[in-house]
């Protein structure tokens, strides 16, 4: 993939446009509580010059009292509106972020497997979140701050030419100086933060496999050899995060030189100024006051580039992730027939990298009603065989057919909609029995849900639960068994109520126990539907109809299951011979 080095300002504004068009109420009052922040700021400095003015001429108490309510009325209105526009800012940047996770996550989902085998968890988890979590001041307030800093500056550059051109000349030359020193120094800056951005999803990705590991590390002792890993990465990345905050120091130090000359010549010229009689000890006051003011805005401007460094790497970041297309091409044709499906394969050929066959030459045919129990040694392909069919990768050649249609034409939707891929690792979520079931759809009723479980015979275990449907469940449905977990599986299965059900190994980890109530479940659930087994077990094939076994990628055998137990030569019977457990692991 190609990646652009070069993040114009388009970029930035593209993003913005997209995120924040949805709250334009929220953003143009922002705007106009901006608009009159700005002007308290440059009005109370007056204010207090011709305080001091009227002090010096004699003024009596009643004016200067006048000048000292206007400006304590000023300053406090001041500090209402800073605060109302923080918590404006706050929420527009949350919604903008969240909005944008949403997405990126929606289009990682629909990304191929092909993606998400190359991706580390922790690393995408960084990408989709971190990355995102950069953006938040750049949505918040970065516009609003840039904006209206810059909108400051100016005011105060032509109050200070109203007040002395000649200061007011000083004063814009030295902006003018800090605004080409920033630019310069943020060009460099992103690609740093780029850089920081990427090793940090590197860490995660590496804490990521570590914490799904840590039975295994410490089963096989390798907990030393683990940190000193971990150890040896963070020393790498150490240079990479200095080396992005010294941008920071470096501007932070630019910005302390730009006010000390702002300070010391404002204050040299209008000094001067004052002692020639061309200014008054107010102006004076309003001047120097100005020159300090002045100094906040720069520096809000100086941190807010360095938000946008860390801001054009995450969009960069953000951008080359949605630039990633999926390799499976959605078809355009409704699935026909839908309660009833055949499946023909001819010639399949793949692999998951390129000249490297899995699967080979494979032909089968599967009548609708039918069950087809696939067998074959651990990396034979028969995993890869059901992925195909539901269309989780795409075939490198030969054809899948669903009712005589193309599978690659087919609307994938549709595909997902009418077939059933149950495996032995279930995933569950943090949530209640009842929305691990529905898959958190609020529209299905309890009804629905009992019926179903009533119907496969498995309603004695939902009792046994503590709080029944529900039952809360912890992050990965810790609390419950392997067994119980695939039952959850099979009642989601049920309420999908699809027409291909395609079983991989998914009764490889129950007890017997449990196994007897999946065998119940089980007859219900391929009842007038077609199915394919992919099991270690004799027992679970013993309702197939048809045997495929494969080998090495390539098919051994296939043919009538009762034909090939009477035929003493098949390798089915030799498994049912030796025994399957035996002979296939």
């Amino acid at each position: 993939m190609k990646i652009n080095k070069k993040l114009n300002v388009f970029e930035y504004f593209k993003l913005l446009r997209k995120y924040l068009k949805k709250q334009k109420g929220s953003i143009i009052l922002l705007c106009i509580i901006m608009i009159v922040t700005i002007l308290l700021e440059l009005v109370n400095p007056q204010i207090m010059g011709e305080f001091i003015d009227g002090a010096k001429e004699g003024k009596g108490a009643e004016g200067l009292l006048m000048f000292a309510i206007l400006f304590i009325i000023f300053a406090f209105c001041k500090q209402i509106l800073a605060i109302a526009s923080t918590y404006m800012a706050q929420n527009i940047g949350w919604i903008s972020t969240n909005n944008l996770r949403i997405d990126l996550m929606e289009h990682c989902l629909g990304l191929d497997m092909s993606f998400h085998k190359g991706q580390k968890t922790g690393e995408l988890i960084e990408r989709i979140d971190g990355d995102i979590t950069a953006l938040f001041n750049f949505f918040s307030k970065f516009i609003i701050k840039i904006l209206g800093n810059i909108i400051l500056i100016m005011g105060i550059l032509i109050v200070m030419f109203i007040k002395s051109p000649l200061i007011g000349f000083v004063t814009f030359i030295l902006v003018l100086c800090a605004f080409k020193v920033f630019s310069m120094m943020q060009k460099i800056a992103v690609g740093k933060w780029k850089t920081i951005r990427k090793k940090n999803a590197e860490l995660y990705g590496i804490v990521g496999e570590f914490i799904a590991s840590t039975e295994d590390i410490k089963s096989s002792g390798a907990v030393n050899y683990v940190l000193h890993s971990f150890h040896n990465f963070i020393n790498k990345f150490f240079p990479f995060t200095r080396d992005g905050e010294m941008m920071y120091m470096k501007m932070w130090g630019t910005s302390i030189v730009i006010f000390t000359f702002v300070n010391i010549s404002i204050l040299g010229l209008g000094g001067w100024l004052f002692v020639k009689g061309d200014i008054s000890i107010g102006t004076l006051y309003v001047l120097f006051h100005y020159s300090n003011l002045i100094a906040r805005p720069i520096e809000n401007i100086r941190r807010e580039f360095q938000d946008l460094q860390k801001a054009g790497a995450s969009i960069k970041r953000i951008d080359e992730l949605l630039a990633v297309k999926s390799k499976l091409d959605d078809g355009i044709e409704v699935l026909k027939n839908k309660d009833k499906i055949s499946l023909t394969l001819k010639d399949v050929y793949f692999g998951y990298d390129e000249g490297e066959n899995v699967l080979e030459e494979i032909n089968f045919s599967l009548e609708s009603g039918k069950i087809l129990g696939v067998l074959g040694r651990t990396g034979s392909g028969k995993t890869t065989l059901a992925r195909l069919i539901v269309r989780l990768y795409d075939i490198t050649g030969g054809n899948i057919k669903l009712n005589n249609q193309e599978v690659r034409d087919i609307k994938l939707q549709e595909i997902r909609n009418k077939i059933a891929y149950v495996t032995q690792d279930v995933q569950l979520f943090q949530g209640t029995i009842r929305e691990n079931i529905t898959l958190f759809d609020k529209s299905i009723d309890d009804e629905v849900i009992y019926n179903i479980i009533d119907d496969i015979g498995l309603r004695k275990w939902l009792d046994n639960l503590p709080d029944g449907l529900n039952t809360m469940l912890s992050s990965e449905g810790s609390g419950l068994s392997a067994g119980e977990s695939q039952l959850i599986a099979f009642i989601r299965v049920f309420l999908k109520n699809p027409s291909l059900v395609i079983l991989d190994e998914a009764s490889s980890r129950l007890d017997p126990a449990t196994e007897d109530m999946m065998e119940n479940a089980l007859n219900k659930l391929l009842k007038n539907r077609t199915c394919i087994i992919i099991a270690h077990r004799l027992s679970t094939i013993k309702r197939a109809d048809e045997i495929l076994i494969l080998e090495k990628g390539k098919i051994l055998e296939y043919g009538d299951r009762m034909r090939l137990l009477k035929d003493k030569d098949s390798r089915l019977s030799e498994l049912y011979k030796y025994g399957i457990e035996e002979v296939l692991v």
